[in-house]
């Protein structure tokens, strides 16, 4: 199980989550469509952007709330790029966020995504960070053993952990947020680096 390779590659210890998760009935989760790729924009677009982020990265709630708004509304929603979002969980609460966020469906998952960021500071300082995901899973519509399912599922774990490897092992992704244009890794960060490249690739 690639849950205890990460665990070697990101340097923590997975925390007993408390026998009532361990001892759950698994709803059934289809992991394969868990897994399938989050994206939005334009899908026949020759400009792809890529985001490798953390839940947990404090950095990566910035960036959502001050430079992804601008991105999405001038290339995004107009259909310019298509935009990718890509797991790279920074430790283990990255890791069960990101699966409760996968388990709501593309329909809704830049959404959760999006409350999950806004809300970082107080699900993540919080004395019980299980049962503050399992309260944002519910309000997302899950019933509460569907997020407990979705936040222990192995395969579902492991899938995630693969996307964040390939990353580092593809693209030498290390750190979040990490962005790829068009499969070639940038240094950008601000709307106005973002707005030279998209521009620019969009000319091509």
């Amino acid at each position: 199980m690639q849950v205890k390779a990460l665990i070697l590659i990101i340097g923590f210890s997975f925390t007993v989550l408390g026998t009532a998760i361990a001892d759950a009935d698994k709803e059934s989760i289809d992991v394969a469509a868990a897994l399938s790729p989050r994206t939005e924009g334009g899908p026949d677009s020759k400009v792809k952007l890529v985001e490798y982020f953390s839940l947990t990265c404090p950095a990566c709630a910035k960036f959502h709330e001050e430079v992804y708004p601008k991105i999405k509304q001038k290339y995004v929603d107009t259909g310019l790029i298509q935009m990718e979002y890509r797991d790279f969980p920074l430790d283990q609460w990255g890791l069960r966020a990101a699966a409760l966020a996968r388990c709501v469906g593309p329909k809704y998952y830049s959404a959760m995504i999006d409350v999950l960021l806004k809300q970082q500071s107080t699900w993540t300082q919080s004395e019980n960070i299980l049962g503050s995901l399992l309260k944002i899973g519910q309000l997302a519509g899950l019933s509460k053993k569907r997020a407990e399912s979705c936040m222990t599922s192995n395969k579902l774990l492991d899938g995630i952990i693969s996307i964040r490897m390939n990353g580092n092992k593809k693209y030498d992704v290390n750190t979040t947020p990490s962005f790829l244009l068009n499969g070639q890794k940038i240094d950008a960060f601000e709307f106005e680096k973002f707005e030279i490249l998209l521009d620019k690739a969009l000319e091509k």
